[in-house]
């Protein structure tokens, strides 16, 4: 009963997406990156070497990309095998398509049995391993029944989900299709090992190793440092229009204290446009900066850029917990940067884990955004708050290390056989 259930639901999601396709341009590009994959596929693989292992990463988008990429980085770096590399959204498809590590990417076509079947025998797959979730039924049961092993790393697991609901045993035996689990949490590893699923480890979130390596960074970015001028530098990273209401007053009213970058999560025309009449300072877009004009405020209407302008910022501020959800505050405190946030970070435990480590700062409303950012233009006050956000990110490094101290043995196995 459950797998038709589960069949009838990819039916409905493939026909729901095709339906407003004509409507939305991510659901067009995710028709469009499946449209004859068979055939696409069967001529990407000609460029991988068959000698070799090959190994296949999934992602369901850029977030999940961003975990796996340190794991994948990391064994690349001293081994020799194929790397391919399947997105589920175009979000990290689109953005991550010309990534030179992987030897193929692709979209992951959807979840039929003829497809799972198709796709794995034209990769041919010496192990797989998913990223965080992206629990696919046909794919998790064809690799099971050709015993071909199959990882998830940087797991998270919650006491509400599906898994752990005594009458979704179907759906549970999905977990059991899978070799081993990279949990990143304690929480995690007592859900799966109460239903009975011990082949699990407690290897932390693979996310501060990569954050990690993001606050070396050394890139510059000419037009970013020309806009600070030697002040100091306010970023609002993922903002959303609750977000920018706060910030924008902030803003009219303390024109002088900072220079402010705003990162919106929407960087649409009519939406950067709203940002704008909301300002009464001089403003400018990055994609046609011009030092020659004044600016107070730099609106980033980049993709990809963000995590690694946080290196110029004394204060970030991280958008979505006000209602849409919080983005991510681990970039920021990788450069030492304080951090503040909305009021809610429930489902992140990152954030509470940041605030108790005296790194992040959550408000309320204007008054506590106001009275935190003119305390921090103060360095005495400020520097402790940075030692702990960089502190807090060296603490929790080392998952992707263990992840990938396992998966090596396994391919210096297989490139003897």
């Amino acid at each position: 009963m459950g797998k038709h259930l589960y069949n009838l639901g990819i039916v409905g999601y493939r026909l729901a997406i095709r339906l407003i396709s004509p409507f939305n341009q991510k659901a067009k590009q995710w028709v469009i990156g499946r449209k004859n994959w068979q055939n696409k596929l069967a001529r990407s693989v000609e460029k991988l070497d068959f000698n070799k292992p090959v190994m296949w990463f999934h992602a369901s988008s850029l977030g999940e990309f961003e975990q796996g990429r340190p794991v994948m980085e990391a064994l690349k770096k001293k081994n020799s095998f194929n790397l391919v590399l399947t997105f589920f959204s175009p979000s990290g498809y689109e953005l991550i398509k010309n990534w030179p590590t992987a030897d193929l990417i692709c979209y992951l076509p959807i979840d039929t049995d003829k497809n799972a079947a198709d796709f794995i025998k034209l990769i041919k797959p010496d192990m797989a391993i998913f990223i965080k979730y992206e629990f696919w039924y046909h794919y998790l049961n064809n690799l099971n029944n050709q015993q071909i092993k199959t990882y998830l790393i940087s797991a998270r697991f919650y006491p509400g989900q599906l898994f752990f609901k005594s009458w979704a045993k179907w759906y549970r035996n999905l977990l059991f299709m899978i070799d081993k689990i990279y949990v990143q949490d304690k929480v995690s590893a007592d859900l799966l090992s109460g239903i009975g699923y011990y082949s699990v480890e407690l290897a932390g979130d693979t996310r501060y190793d990569r954050v990690a390596e993001l606050g070396k960074n050394t890139d510059g970015f000419p037009e970013i440092e020309a806009f600070v001028n030697n002040e100091k530098l306010f970023i609002a990273g993922s903002s959303w229009p609750l977000d920018e209401a706060v910030i924008c007053k902030y803003i009219n009213k303390y024109p002088h204290k900072y220079k402010y970058l705003i990162a919106p999560h929407d960087i649409g025309k009519s939406h950067l446009n709203k940002i704008e009449k909301q300002l009464q300072v001089p403003c400018q877009r990055y994609s046609d900066y011009d030092v020659n004009k004044p600016a107070r405020v730099l609106l980033l209407d980049t993709i990809g850029m963000l995590s690694r302008v946080y290196k110029y910022a004394k204060v970030a501020y991280i958008g979505g917990a006000f209602k849409e959800g919080l983005h991510n505050i681990l970039e920021p405190a990788a450069y030492g940067v304080p951090v503040i946030t909305g009021p809610d970070h429930t489902g992140f435990p990152e954030g509470p884990e940041m605030e108790k480590a005296g790194a992040l700062v959550r408000i309320k409303n204007y008054d506590d955004f106001e009275n935190n950012l003119n305390r921090w233009v103060d360095y005495d006050i400020r520097q402790p708050v940075a030692y702990a956000a960089r502190q807090f990110i060296q603490s929790h490094k080392g998952a992707t290390q263990k992840i990938v101290t396992d998966i090596e043995s396994l391919l210096s196995w297989l490139n003897k056989n």
